[in-house]
């Protein structure tokens, strides 16, 4: 018995990791003794700096929120050449996100389409309503839009649903891949 009992604590264990499923850890916050924040680890392969801006807006915006970076983090943020930024969500503070040098070389603001990203991480959907002030609604404010600050309807639900992690749990996995369609400037 003890030996199936091991054996199913092992299976368990490394079916946890290849999953990626991240385990949050609390912390006090700053502003409130009373608030604990979610630790989430993210991974920046590519764009480090700007990754590092992006995690430290989301953490100025999300009290319920401390993006950390680690080496083996549940975002991961690459660089690609062509199809386009976009984010494969797999879950609450979890998401494999690529980061198009074409965009960029468009005009597009870097910062800003690393936290787009990173929201959807975050759980949140495209918006694509056109608004700068908007950052779910990523290319379609143009590139003139240089906002990379979530608003505070958009950082208010991030921290519900971090608020709500320790009562339900982990949120469901999105199927969806978030993959923007910027307009064309050929």
């Amino acid at each position: 018995m003890s030996r199936i009992r091991k054996t199913l604590v092992v299976f368990t264990a490394f079916a946890i990791a290849m999953l990626g499923f991240q385990f949050f850890t609390a912390s006090p916050a700053a502003a409130d003794a009373d608030v604990q924040a979610r630790t989430v680890y993210y991974t920046a392969y590519a764009y480090s700096s700007q990754s590092a801006q992006a995690a430290q807006i989301w953490n100025s915006r999300v009290p319920n929120l401390n993006m950390v970076s680690r080496s083996n983090g549940t975002i991961r943020i690459y660089a690609t050449t062509g199809g386009g930024s976009r984010a494969y969500p797999c879950g609450l503070g979890c998401a494999t996100i690529y980061i198009d040098s074409r965009d960029i070389a468009a005009g597009h603001n870097t910062l800003r389409i690393i936290s787009h990203e990173i929201g959807h991480g975050h759980r949140l959907p495209d918006t694509y309503n056109g608004i700068c002030s908007y950052l779910m609604s990523g290319g379609s404010a143009g590139t003139s839009c240089t906002n990379p600050y979530p608003n505070s309807g958009e950082a208010s639900r991030v921290n519900s649903y971090y608020a709500g992690f320790a009562l339900k749990g982990p949120a469901p996995v999105s199927g969806g891949v978030y993959a923007p369609t910027y307009p064309s400037t050929s």
